[in-house]
């Protein structure tokens, strides 16, 4: 039964997650990759239990075709998790590069301004 519970938290960790990503302008990606590796190690652990588990007795079929369907499930949600947190870092890169560029042009008005200044000064004197 710890084992359902960790699947459904780890399910609403991914939800929230994925909330987090379409939603908030700067989502705290610490934390994000915090809690899912939390969750995992979790879900992990339980299933470590569990399989020592059926080693000592054989599981219901039923309960293994269960557990089956909610671990693809979960994994379809990472699948999915995975491409959003890659789209969002695809786009921290855009905009890391148009902030490079808007860095370089500014230092490039900064020294023509510099110039035309130092031009001024020239013929005054």
């Amino acid at each position: 039964e710890t084992l359902w519970g960790a699947c459904n938290d780890y399910q609403a960790m991914q939800q929230a997650h994925l909330h987090c990503l379409e939603t908030a302008a700067s989502p705290d990606m610490e934390r994000l990759v915090f809690e899912r590796e939390q969750r995992f190690a979790d879900l992990q652990n339980r299933l470590t239990a569990l399989a020592y588990q059926w080693q000592r007795a054989a599981p219901e079929p039923a309960l293994v075709s269960a557990l089956q369907e909610h671990l693809t499930a979960l994994r379809a949600g990472d699948v999915i998790l995975d491409e959003c947190l890659q789209a969002y870092r695809v786009t921290l890169a855009q905009t890391r590069a148009q902030l490079q560029q808007g860095q370089k042009v500014l230092v490039g008005y900064g020294n023509q301004a510099a110039r035309g200044a130092l031009r001024v000064v020239d013929r005054s004197g």
